[in-house]
């Protein structure tokens, strides 16, 4: 059984791991401390209360799959 694979980064400086979670929230994993965080960075659970704001924006700033995606160039040519 394959696990499914969720964007994730550590902080450059904590070394902390920022994941996207399925629902959009972000998983926060620092050491044996871990937390709960909306979009924006407020906390939602978790024994770890504080996040980097920023870095939640860019995880959770994921495209739409490129079936859904349209170019202003593809939309130009249809003319």
């Amino acid at each position: 059984m394959s696990e499914e694979l969720k964007p994730a980064i550590k902080h450059p400086f904590t070394r902390a791991l920022y994941e996207l979670q399925s629902d959009g929230t972000v998983r926060v994993v620092d050491g044996d401390n871990e937390g709960l965080f909306k979009r924006d960075g407020r906390w939602i659970s978790g024994e770890l209360r504080e996040a980097d704001p920023q870095l939640c924006v860019w995880i959770s700033n994921q495209p739409p799959p490129p079936e859904e995606l349209e170019s202003a160039w593809a939309l130009s040519k249809e003319q």
